[in-house]
């Protein structure tokens, strides 16, 4: 069995951890929204149509926001479709997905519906085939209080108040190929900066978030140039910059650039997910420095997810939509690339996995009948809920394994969180070796006397099991046998492929 050995210090902090972080993405994509969150014919929709049994789930699951309406969809959508009594709205091509959009669902039905839920909107505007004038007309009818044609519209479409929208994203992934309207770095940069202009005039306090390079990938040229030139146009005009991540092991599944990775390499991920946030955190701060501005500029990660078999293939192309299949083994993904980012909470404040109903989904939906919880759903779980206070740094030696392409990397993906006010402390694990248990001797320092931790593991023997209508459960967590305290240690094995939680009540 391969050992581990790791210490949490009270002192060694990351950063605060924004609510942000918890978020998810809804996009016009597949049965993401249509015959997913909304599906009026359902026996527990809403006045409005939305499925009462997915937003039940949704508040189990704590997302915080929701990042809205796309995506490579947004690049072609004109928000006024959306808007008006919905007999009246034009049913118009949905170029990024091709299908038929039908517009049944706008901005005053969904910021309604995540005032309902408790969940902060981000909302994208249109940069491919919109203008800045369209984002500001579309901030004009969502923030102004009144005496405008806009804001006037909007009340007489039955949403008196000006919508609690705060975040706003200019444009979606601008220097891909497959977008709407792709444009280079420096006609992006002057696009966004004039758009970043008229929002901040008609809404001083709104938060702004420009496009990124969209993966890392390899293949991608634009990728580092791309934020530098973004960031050297616009950096006083934003507040984040955006960046995109899905991450792929079936080599079967070809998305735009030629893969090499395999099983053996999932162990590498999220290596590359730090070096990926390193780099744009090194390109902002290089930029702040050049322009010799106090302004500090975070990351806003609002697209990351594992892509599934039944993954929707981006650019046009004709397919049929169906959900997401998540195995145990992509849940413990997920729990690694969450650890991840709590690794980096210093500066990602915003982060949207993608998608949060089916395609990509953590929770499936069956037309007219029930809606269940995949095996990502559970660690999302966790960490929308015992991911508090601030982010701890891990200090010690995890094992590592030889991957086929990357050489050695870890097995072992952790993460740590604080919360004085709350009196909790919570460690979580991902170990995404496929063969061996993992022996942790876990230290935790100047947190003062503690208690055995509630442990939680999330495992199967089997990492192929997946969660189905039939079998809703076949993967969830269980409680494990708490660990005891001895010369200052815990000591508890962590199964392959699995993911775990230890919470620990802090004594006053």
């Amino acid at each position: 069995m391969k050992k581990a050995s790791l210490r949490f210090d009270r002192q060694f902090v990351i950063g605060a951890i924004d609510g942000r972080m918890k978020g998810s993405f809804v996009e016009h994509l597949g049965r993401c929204l249509y015959d997913g969150l909304y599906e009026p014919t359902h026996p527990t929709a809403d006045a409005q149509g939305f499925r009462g049994d997915v937003k039940k789930l949704i508040r189990e699951l704590g997302v915080s926001c929701i990042r809205y309406p796309g995506g490579n969809f947004v690049s072609g959508y004109h928000w006024r479709d959306g808007v008006g009594p919905r007999a009246q709205r034009p049913a118009r091509p949905n170029l990024a997905w091709n299908t038929i959009e039908t517009n049944q669902v706008g901005v005053d039905e969904f910021a309604a519906l995540c005032r309902e839920l408790g969940v902060e909107l981000l909302m994208a505007c249109n940069l491919g085939t919109g203008t800045p004038e369209e984002a500001g007309e579309l901030v004009e009818y969502c923030r102004t209080e009144g005496g405008t044609s806009l804001s006037e519209l909007r009340k007489a479409n039955g949403t008196e108040k000006p919508h609690d929208i705060h975040v706003w994203c200019l444009g979606n992934e601008m220097d891909g190929a497959w977008q709407i309207g792709t444009l280079n770095a420096e006609d992006y940069a002057k696009k966004a900066r004039e758009t970043a202009k008229i929002i901040r005039w008609l809404d001083p306090k709104a938060e702004l978030i420009a496009c990124g390079t969209c993966t890392n990938e390899q293949g991608h040229v634009t990728y580092g140039d791309w934020d530098r030139t973004v960031l050297e146009a616009a950096y006083q005009e934003i507040d984040y910059l955006s960046l995109h991540r899905y991450y792929n092991y079936h080599t079967d599944k070809q998305l735009f650039y030629p893969m090499t990775e395999d099983f053996s390499d999932i162990p590498f991920f999220f290596s590359d997910l730090d070096h990926f946030i390193d780099t744009i955190v090194h390109a902002c701060d290089f930029v702040k420095g050049k322009l010799r501005t106090n302004k500090q500029v975070n990351i806003s990660f609002d697209e990351w997810g594992v892509v599934a078999k039944t993954g929707a293939l981006p650019g046009g192309v004709k397919q049929e939509y169906t959900s997401a299949v998540y195995t145990q083994l992509d849940a413990v993904i997920y729990g690694g690339i969450i650890c991840t980012l709590l690794n980096h909470a210093d500066r990602v404040k915003i982060a949207c996995q993608s998608l949060l109903v089916n395609e990509g989904g953590m929770i499936t939906t069956v037309p007219g009948g029930p809606a269940y919880r995949q095996s990502t759903f559970w660690p999302f779980r966790d960490f929308a809920h015992l991911a508090t206070g601030v982010s701890l740094r891990a200090v010690g030696d995890v094992p590592s394994v030889q991957t086929n392409h990357y050489g050695p990397q870890p097995t072992l993906i952790t993460s740590a969180s604080y919360d004085e006010a709350a009196g909790r402390l919570c460690v979580m694990l991902a170990n995404c070796d496929l063969e061996e248990d993992c022996e942790v001797t876990l230290r935790l320092t100047d947190f003062g006397p503690l208690p055995a931790p509630v442990r939680h593991e999330l495992y199967t023997e089997d990492w192929r099991v997946t969660n189905t209508c039939c079998e809703p459960d076949a993967v969830m967590p269980r409680l494990a046998e708490a660990p005891a305290w001895r010369d200052g240690a815990l000591t508890f094995t962590v199964k392959k492929h699995s993911w775990n939680t230890l919470v620990f009540t802090l004594n006053p």
